[in-house]
């Protein structure tokens, strides 16, 4: 790129997109494609396309093949971990259905450099969530975003007030217009906005929690071994899905304030032009909703016990203390067998990523 940083964009596709959508991403920026469709994808119509299929991804990950999910959208992990290995310095999250516009990718690399005083929000209860939609229903009700805790959803609970923050951005946060990131059952409740209300200016920065959405992000590489996916898994027969970015985001944010690094969310939009059907998508939602908070609380405990040093060390650290935490969780036993399943899972990616 002409700044200087070399930039790859990770796409998991379960199935053909229409390659138009992708039209603003530069011929010479590699697009990393995580074949979810069991090897039905059709060949990609331009060159900078490297897709990576099962085969492919067990060739290229070998022993750390089971650290990479599938048939999800955590199925982007592999995408990131070629990215992060072949040694690119951006790793940029895009979902198959986002239509990029002219600017896109200029916006998303403006946003990843040091700041000083930026526009900031932060939440005036501890604890608390800054949302990245600032929307209201027909019915005059606040939008949130996909993964806003439920249980902050009051006025004064969500309050928060703004801010100045110093630092480095090393990640960016798009956002989507069109079909808006939320809980399926808020869209069948409230409708659709459509637009997300991003503030005009520069990207805010989120001190405190955010609910990551990885369909349109971008970040330093060197986040990537803390910047984990969580796979979908199954709660007596029903599936916990939907929760892969925000899970995974929650710990990666955690990890960044110790660090003192910045997340900034904004620009740059992308079009989201898929809604898969709400019906199913509250069926999927519904273990994310209950389960949050007790795995929430397992993160910020592990976090607590991990010193300040580079991701791949923060990671491991952070899952060991994890998993240690699971068995005193006063958690449900079923819930904790989840925890259980994903730590097995982050152990993985923690062995991966060393």
């Amino acid at each position: 790129m002409s700044d200087g940083r070399s930039v790859a964009v990770v796409v998991p596709m379960p199935s053909d997109p229409p390659w138009e959508l992708f039209d603003e991403i530069p011929a010479d920026v590699p697009i990393i494609v995580s074949d979810d469709s069991g090897g039905r994808l059709s060949a990609p119509p331009r060159p900078n396309v490297f897709v990576f299929d099962d085969d492919a991804q067990r060739a290229y990950a070998g022993k750390h093949y089971p650290a990479m999910p599938h048939r999800s959208a955590a199925s982007r992990n592999v995408g990131h971990y070629i990215a992060y290995r072949e040694g690119f310095d951006v790793v940029v999250a895009l979902d198959f259905d986002c239509r990029t516009r002219p600017g896109w990718l200029a916006a998303h690399l403006a946003a990843l450099t040091k700041v000083v005083q930026a526009p900031a929000l932060a939440p005036v209860t501890a604890g608390g969530w800054v949302n990245s939609v600032d929307q209201t229903f027909a019915d005059g009700r606040t939008v949130y975003a996909r993964g806003y805790p439920y249980e902050l959803r009051t006025a004064d609970l969500a309050a928060v007030r703004p801010e100045r923050a110093t630092g480095e951005v090393k990640v960016n946060m798009g956002v989507w217009d069109g079909v808006l990131d939320l809980n399926g059952v808020d869209k069948l409740c409230g409708g659709e906005p459509g637009d997300p209300g991003v503030a005009a200016g520069p990207n805010r920065v989120a001190l405190g929690n955010l609910p990551v959405c990885g369909m349109n992000t971008a970040f330093s590489a060197e986040l990537t071994p803390a910047y984990y996916f969580l796979p979908d898994v199954w709660v007596d027969g029903w599936q916990l899905s939907r929760h892969d970015d925000i899970w995974g985001g929650y710990v990666l944010k955690k990890l960044m304030d110790l660090r003192g690094d910045l997340l900034a969310f904004g620009a740059p939009v992308v079009e989201h032009t898929k809604q898969t059907r709400l019906e199913r998508v509250v069926v999927l939602e519904q273990w994310m909703h209950l389960m949050s908070v007790p795995f929430y609380d397992l993160v910020d405990e592990a976090v607590a016990e991990v010193t300040p040093g580079p991701y791949p060390a923060m990671y491991a650290h952070f899952v060991e203390e994890y998993q240690r935490r699971i068995p005193r969780s006063p958690a449900p036993v079923h819930y904790r067998r989840v925890f259980t399943e994903l730590g097995d899972w982050m152990a993985r990616w923690a062995d991966a990523c060393r």
